[in-house]
């Protein structure tokens, strides 16, 4: 079955959406059982693994493709938009920090593969605010651990953040730069912010982020690469 445009495929969207949901009830159930779960990093990163998994059974099952990849328009920017933060935050926090800048990144990624690689691009063909309203209210269901959250303040937030990380895969089709801006607000939330130089360094990332890919250009033979 699909919308009135062919693009668009509901049975493909409902397959994603489904496993998505159903590999968050798991991680949830199991993190509600056994707590100790909770602080396992490798616990923590399964809790993503719903949206791109239902991305790629999704595809797979009824052919659908997407022009949102790892690197997108540009390989060497898309790696420096993940390492140059791990390094800056290693440097200033030391390797377990510069790892958990990473893992951060990892993460953004399992589920930025979803909303933005699979299901924006399925929705692109709709205007801007539809989509951005229809991604919102399904990632807004999917954390339905929603008793931890105050909702007034994380819907909005995930308005915000599904038009904001959806121009971003729209302008520079790379998944790697929709993960670390999603990867880098959760790693916020571990309190560094509070520190003087990690708050200046996480504002200097943003701003890194934002003149490297809009206002560098790709190098003639960066570019005879990646085409």
């Amino acid at each position: 079955m699909k919308f009135i445009d062919k693009n668009i495929h509901v049975g493909a969207i409902a397959t994603f959406y489904v496993i998505a949901l159903i590999f968050r009830l798991l991680t949830l159930f199991m993190g509600n059982r056994y707590p100790e779960l909770r602080e396992n990093y490798a616990f923590q990163l399964s809790t993503g693994l719903g949206p791109i998994i239902g991305a790629f059974i999704a595809m797979a099952v009824f052919k659908r493709k997407t022009e949102y990849t790892l690197t997108g328009k540009s390989v060497w920017k898309s790696v420096a938009t993940i390492a140059i933060p791990c390094i800056v935050f290693g440097i200033i926090g030391g390797l377990d920090i510069g790892i958990l800048c990473l893992l951060a990144f990892v993460y953004g990624l399992l589920e930025e593969y979803g909303w933005r690689g699979f299901l924006q691009y399925e929705l692109r063909r709709l205007p801007v605010w539809q989509y951005v309203l229809i991604i919102t209210a399904m990632w807004f269901l999917w954390h339905l651990d929603l008793d931890h959250r105050t909702i007034l303040v994380f819907f909005p937030l995930l308005l915000f953040a599904s038009w904001g990380i959806g121009k971003v895969a729209s302008d520079t089709h790379s998944l790697l730069f929709c993960a670390a801006f999603h990867g880098i607000v959760n790693f916020s939330k571990r309190g560094l912010l509070s520190d003087t130089i990690f708050l200046v360094a996480f504002i200097g990332v943003i701003i890194f982020w934002i003149v490297l890919w809009y206002f560098v250009k790709v190098p003639k033979n960066a570019d005879a690469i990646e085409s």
